[in-house]
């Protein structure tokens, strides 16, 4: 028999798959937005999410710190319901081993989660300066209006845009390119591979010294731009973190941050089917 629609409380989860059954702590409703601080209050960066936990790079020592947050403590009624008041790439306060509250977004990149049966904010991403849409020149097939839809909220939040054909060595000679479409729509353009590395020097120098997020349908090939962008051909194989062990795990699934070089911090998310933005700081 075919699962129903997930509940609310199990879209703790970036991409569009299943979720997991949820455990007694995290069947609790994720009502409201979370409480502000000032942005000298923070310490850390959520970098991962899991069910009531979160990983922080935290500013006085490298790595991931995985951290509890109390919703009684970081959560407020709010007019929509976000599915965590903490997300990747939000600046948060961590005291011991706890979440203690965040500091305000300077943008978001927000989407209404699938499947709920009432209205959900997932947010992407907090505090970036560039979303870059990775698309497949060829399999799957490039579909200029989920890449639109994409654009359009990076251009409300006030986060420039970068369109990434990946998978262009696979193009047919004289065959179609319709992301250069997008090249007059205040969006950069660039088609590279990450198989063979064309094209990819031309991203890095987009994204480089920025704060990005990485997203597009499963299957375009973030995880291998991003290692190519990296210099790191172990990463993606496993993941950086496993909230049950503290390990790597084989799958993502929820975004990552990524210290880049230098001052780069680079956000790798999870394949999403489709995206219906929605407003959210």
């Amino acid at each position: 028999m075919a699962r129903g629609p997930r509940r609310d409380e199990e879209l703790w989860l970036d991409g569009d798959e299943e979720a997991p059954r949820p455990t007694a702590s995290a069947r609790k409703p994720l009502e409201g937005r979370a409480k502000t601080l000032a942005p000298e209050s923070a310490n850390g960066t959520v970098a991962q999410l899991f069910p009531n936990r979160g990983g922080v790079r935290l500013d006085s020592r490298p790595g991931i710190v995985l951290c509890n947050y109390r919703l009684a403590t970081l959560a407020v009624r709010g007019e929509r319901r976000e599915r965590s008041p903490v997300c990747v790439g939000d600046r948060v306060r961590v005291e011991g081993d706890v979440i203690v509250g965040r500091c305000e977004r300077r943008n978001a990149l927000a989407r209404l989660a699938p499947n709920a049966r009432n209205p959900v904010v997932h947010v992407i991403a907090a505090n970036v300066d560039v979303l870059v849409v990775v698309a497949a020149a060829r399999e799957p097939d490039f579909t200029p209006g989920f890449v639109s839809r994409l654009l359009a909220a990076a251009a409300e939040q006030g986060v420039a845009g970068v369109v990434c054909a990946n998978k262009a060595d696979l193009l047919e000679p004289g065959a179609a390119r319709p992301w250069t479409d997008f090249a007059s729509a205040a969006a950069a353009v660039v088609e590279c591979s990450a198989r063979s590395g064309a094209g990819v020097a031309e991203l890095d120098r987009l994204v480089r010294g920025k704060a990005a997020a990485f997203c597009g349908n499963s299957g375009v090939g973030k995880t291998s731009l991003l290692r190519r962008l990296l210099g790191d051909d172990s990463y993606g194989r496993v993941a950086e973190l496993s909230a049950a062990t503290g390990k790597g795990r084989h799958t993502t699934t929820g975004a990552i941050l990524l210290p880049g070089p230098g001052s780069s911090t680079w956000i790798d998310t999870p394949g999403i089917m489709d995206f219906e933005g929605a407003s959210s700081r």
